[in-house]
């Protein structure tokens, strides 16, 4: 399976970081955009199989963005996954309960990265030696369970 995954991020490093890793695998082709307008265009456009979502963007922000892509029926099926600074649980949570899958709290680490694409585009995990769970960043509400995660370690 070949799999489709946009990037919505205004930060260049990000993307170039994203490209070069994605760049090794043949099994998934990057789109990207750098506004929330772009973004929302391109996903209607190009019906990825997954959304990877900054949460700050120059246009909006990332829930603005996640609620209008759940809102519209050609993307509401589409998986999306938070990319963000901003890691405090009010965050985590308003997001998730606003319809994101997952979350990466920035800067993130390749193999959280690699572990989400895997799960959300069916693609063989990775051997990272963990538990399965442990990488996973945070849960949603529905799940009930919350793994610990690597970000709120003090």
């Amino acid at each position: 399976m070949k799999g489709v995954v946009l990037y919505i991020d205004d930060s260049e490093d990000n993307v170039l970081v994203v490209q070069r890793l994605l760049k090794r695998s043949t099994d998934i082709q990057l789109r990207t955009a750098r506004t929330g307008r772009d973004g929302i265009r391109a996903a209607i456009d190009d019906q990825p199989d997954l959304i990877l979502l900054d949460n700050r963007l120059p246009d909006t922000n990332g829930e603005q963005v996640l609620r209008q892509l759940t809102a519209t029926p050609a993307t509401a099926a589409i998986p999306v996954v938070i990319f963000s600074g901003d890691s405090g649980r009010v965050t985590v949570k308003e997001l998730l309960a606003a319809g994101a899958v997952d979350f990466l709290a920035k800067p993130f680490d390749l193999d959280q990265l690699l572990t989400i694409l895997a799960r959300y585009l069916g693609l063989p995990a990775r051997d990272n030696g963990l538990p399965p769970g442990k990488m996973q960043v945070w849960t949603s509400e529905r799940s009930r369970s919350t793994p610990t995660a690597p970000w709120s370690r003090s």
